[in-house]
């Protein structure tokens, strides 16, 4: 008898698996919200992952809510750039990291090092429970300061 081979979609599963796990509905919104996080290196704003979204029948209150709910259930991290846009960033396949900006370009590049966990643990032998921490840098990225001395020399 021949071997029929399906076409598994391991990521969907995956994300299935997530929602049941948090006793959570699964809907096609919210497959796809997934999805678009975790194809993206950077974190992305509501409305980035709404311009993504191939159903246009989801609306920008739906994507808002889910990654609410998601930001609670602690499946994203809610990252805050000071920029006034919250972004999202898929947190249960990624290792814990940070982030820097380019104050120019807005580029965003991850910060693959955490050197805070000693301090986290310091605090944790103090009593604190449920300990998270939260560090962003701030600067101009080499592009940038290249484009900004070659318009310097310019002059």
């Amino acid at each position: 008898m021949p071997v029929v081979e399906k076409n598994i979609d391991f990521e969907k599963e995956e994300f299935k698996l997530i929602l049941s796990s948090h006793s959570q509905r699964i809907t096609a919104p919210r497959l796809e919200i997934l999805s678009i996080l975790k194809s993206s290196k950077n974190p992305l704003t509501i409305s980035e992952i709404h311009s993504q979204m191939k159903s246009s029948k989801t609306d920008l209150a739906t994507v808002y809510r889910t990654l609410n709910l998601f930001a609670e259930l602690k499946i994203v991290s809610e990252i805050d750039f000071k920029d006034d846009f919250m972004r999202y960033e898929l947190i249960f396949d990624r290792h814990h990291h940070h982030h820097v900006v380019c104050r120019t370009c807005g580029r965003i590049e991850n910060v693959e090092t955490c050197i805070l966990g000693e301090l986290e643990r310091m605090l944790a032998q103090k009593g604190y429970t449920d300990l998270s921490h939260s560090l962003e840098f701030f600067g101009i990225c080499e592009k940038c300061r290249a484009h900004s001395i070659t318009v310097k020399q310019s002059r």
